[in-house]
């Protein structure tokens, strides 16, 4: 295990979801790396590191990657560099290197970053799989994602509702994961278009809401771990419409 780097998938947020393949190589980590939020206060926050805790693993272990709420591609990158440089040289000291991400390693993580730096130092890798947050939210609505021959769009954000309605209208179903993005005009869209959704906040947490009615989303503050999950058409044969 010395030789290599596990990207390991921590699931949606539930301590459960995280697979037995997975806690393994944890277990078995001398160093485990988690992605964290900084904020413009200075606060760290990390949903990673919460779901690592419920396993108890010993944060002695643990190294955070905090990346502060930006936009900006140059300040991320160097939270990157900094971290691969960490991690090359836990790999001179012969350790064993995990960098745990939410939802899959291979989805929007922070660990395809860090893959791409990883393969040009041809550093030895394997990625746990993981349970995407949307396929979770599919589950805990009782609400299948796709059927037959049914297309489905997964987007990180759109730049504007016209964007999406053309998604809509090629794809059966459209997921779209920064819906914190999409802020205060979200109700108003659903309202307009009446279709078919679900929407998920803090998915296996505590703080965890699932629904398929607009009326809890008219003044609903969305966060930035939310999702939703839209259907192109009433289909209700599926039970997909719309909940009042």
């Amino acid at each position: 295990m010395r030789s290599k780097v596990y990207g390991v998938s921590l699931g949606p947020g539930d301590p459960e979801l995280v697979t037995i393949k997975a806690i393994k190589v944890l277990a078995r980590a001398d160093k485990i790396y988690y992605p964290a939020t900084l904020t413009r206060s200075g606060e760290v926050n990390s949903f990673a590191l919460e779901i690592l805790k419920m396993h108890s693993i010993s944060e002695t272990r643990l190294k955070s990657m905090p990346v502060a709420m930006t936009m900006s591609r140059k300040e991320v990158d160097k939270v990157y560099d900094k971290a691969f440089s960490s991690i090359m040289q836990d790999l001179e000291n012969s350790l064993c290197i995990a960098v745990v991400c939410i939802g899959d390693a291979g989805l929007y993580s922070t660990f395809g970053h860090l893959l791409e730096r990883l393969k040009k130092a041809s550093v030895t890798v394997e990625m746990i799989a993981g349970v995407p947050a949307f396929v979770a939210a599919g589950a805990s609505a009782h609400v299948p994602l796709a059927l037959g021959s049914d297309k489905v769009l997964v987007l990180p954000d759109f730049e504007s509702t016209d964007e999406l309605d053309k998604c809509l209208d090629r794809y059966e179903t459209v997921v779209v994961m920064k819906l914190s993005l999409f802020g205060e005009k979200l109700y108003s869209y659903l309202e307009k278009k009446r279709i078919g959704f679900v929407y998920a906040e803090y998915l296996g947490t505590p703080r965890e809401f699932v629904s398929r009615s607009l009326n809890d989303l008219e003044s609903r503050r969305i966060p930035y771990f939310s999702l939703i999950i839209l259907f192109n058409k009433d289909q209700s044969s599926r039970n997909l419409c719309p909940e009042k």
